[in-house]
């Protein structure tokens, strides 16, 4: 998940897996080659749309399969500088907050409000609007730290809407993948479908890989596809990467930066959006 439709900053690690590093597990072949067909599974479907709001993760945008533990909850302040490539030179800044609770030892919900929506172009004076509010649930139903050769786990959302133009949507369902290779490298995948008001539909999917060269220092690199089936119109597409890094400072605070540019758009203006966040874990 951040305030633009295809990246959200979400998220990072629970205290369980120490907020950094997973825990030490020999890679069989089977563990190797499961994860890694269904992230050539995931990748090629991939677009711009809305992805749920709420929800932690281990990388930058892509969702990872664990949780936040019961009793505990992330607090994550986020912001993201946007840069559209119209011919216009329009800018936008965005901010917001995520609150994540951990109700059981696999289910969370939690959600985002993008309190700060800032466009400034050559068409329009600068504007400042409130973004949306964002609300999602994760259930992990495999848990790779059983014995499972991955975890996986349910996603679904709804964004309500608020600012200028703004729709509902409701992301009824998504799978999120997560294997650790090792307790360096680990590999996330998730999508979700979502169902817009004025019937249109999208779909969204994301994969992400990062290794920890340093126990607090995790460089990470993920792609991105989303699809959006306007009624009557068009169908859009975006393909998109991100490089950056999460760095767990302390078991408490997760530093997140990520920058992602548009490399294939279809209907749509390619877009290049720079974001930081910073998570505290309670």
């Amino acid at each position: 998940m951040f305030v633009c439709e295809a990246n959200r900053i979400r998220k990072q690690f629970t205290l369980d897996l120490c907020r950094a590093r997973r825990s030490a597990r020999a890679v069989s072949a089977r563990g190797f080659v499961v994860p890694l067909l269904m992230a050539l599974y995931f990748f090629p479907l991939v677009t711009e749309a809305e992805a749920v709001g709420g929800l932690s993760n281990s990388k930058i945008n892509v969702l990872s399969a664990d949780t936040v533990p019961r009793k505990h909850v992330e607090v994550e302040p986020f912001f993201s500088l946007e840069f559209e490539d119209d011919g216009n030179d329009t800018v936008r800044f965005g901010g917001g907050l995520r609150l994540t609770p951990g109700l059981l030892e696999n289910l969370e919900a939690g959600v985002n409000i993008n309190y700060l929506n800032v466009e400034d172009s050559d068409l329009i004076k600068t504007e400042s609007d409130f973004g949306d509010i964002e609300a999602g649930v994760k259930f992990r139903f495999l848990d790779e730290e059983r014995g499972y050769p991955v975890s996986l786990a349910y996603q679904g959302g709804v964004t309500f809407p608020v600012g200028n133009g703004a729709r509902w949507i409701v992301e009824p369902g998504g799978l999120i993948l997560t294997k650790n290779f090792t307790d360096k490298f680990s590999m996330d995948a998730d999508f979700v479908f979502g169902i817009i008001e004025d019937d249109s539909w999208s779909f969204t999917t994301d994969i992400g890989f990062g290794y920890f060269l340093k126990s607090w220092f995790q460089p990470v690199v993920e792609a991105a596809y989303a699809f959006e089936d306007p009624d009557g119109s068009d169908g859009i597409s975006t393909i998109n990467v991100t490089a950056g890094f999460t760095s767990p400072v302390s078991d408490w605070l997760t530093v997140i930066v990520g920058v992602t540019p548009d490399v294939y758009t279809k209907n749509a203006d390619r877009l290049v959006v720079i974001s930081a966040a910073f998570t505290f874990f309670f």
